[in-house]
């Protein structure tokens, strides 16, 4: 397994740049499944994160309302915040360090593309953060001192003019977990090739059967797919999503 070297602030975030993880993202899919670099295709992210990364899978309802798509545990815990449909009530569950929780909604119809993001953004949590969550216990400002992280459906990167906004520690983390797994799920130079022969030509016609193709080739949403072509700069960063 290719384990990369990162630099680290104090608190224990990498330091580590957009360009960088996009490398990351590549050398350990390719690592992987080699074919991915001549022959684009969906990368198998459940073999992924229990073959290659040694994490285990679970699945539980995070939330009553799906705020909750994933959890990624760094420290056994018996005090992990749950839903029980059942009984339609909070609850605790045990969950072992090493585990990556996905929200059991993402198993249904219809959910493909949110599971395989959503499980490769934790994925990413436990390659690159173990160092921060665990750098926080104790913290009085954590829920559970670091032993967890939870994640929002709702986490948007916020940019202004192209350029992303100054962040928090916990955004920066999120934001990094985001283009670690768009950067497994579709590696750069497997984009790159997908569109060889058929360049980006500025015409929409032209955006709207990208993102269908790269749908279909990588498995990933319409969305996942247009803000890859944008953080690659494959496509102009002020294009608009055209869905």
């Amino acid at each position: 397994m290719y384990r990369p070297e990162l630099k680290h602030k104090a608190n224990g975030i990498p330091i580590v740049s957009n360009k960088e993880l996009d490398q990351i993202g590549e050398r350990m899919a390719l690592d992987f499944d080699p074919s991915l670099l001549l022959d684009p295709h969906p990368v198998d992210i459940d073999r992924f994160i229990e073959k290659y990364l040694g994490l285990h899978l679970d699945y539980m309802y995070l939330s009553h309302c799906g705020v909750y798509l994933g959890t990624t545990v760094f420290q056994t815990t018996d005090y992990l915040p749950i839903y029980d449909p059942v009984e339609h009530r909070a609850d605790y569950a045990h969950a072992d360090a090493g585990t990556i929780i996905i929200d059991s909604s993402l198993e249904e119809e219809g959910q493909e593309h949110r599971y395989r993001f959503t499980a490769g953004h934790e994925g990413s949590h436990g390659i690159l953060h173990p160092s921060y969550f665990l750098n926080t216990i104790g913290s009085e400002h954590r829920d559970e001192t670091g032993i967890y992280v939870r994640c929002r459906a709702d986490f948007k990167t916020c940019r202004q003019n192209g350029l992303l906004l100054p962040m928090s520690d916990d955004e920066r983390v999120e934001q990094q977990a985001n283009r670690l797994s768009a950067a497994i799920l579709m590696p750069q130079n497997s984009v790159k090739l997908l569109f060889a022969r058929d360049p980006y030509n500025r015409q929409g016609s032209w955006l709207y059967s990208a993102l269908d193709r790269m749908s279909e080739v990588f498995d990933v949403s319409a969305e996942a797919a247009f803000y890859r072509l944008k953080d690659l700069e494959i496509i102009d960063d002020r294009a608009r999503f055209p869905f």
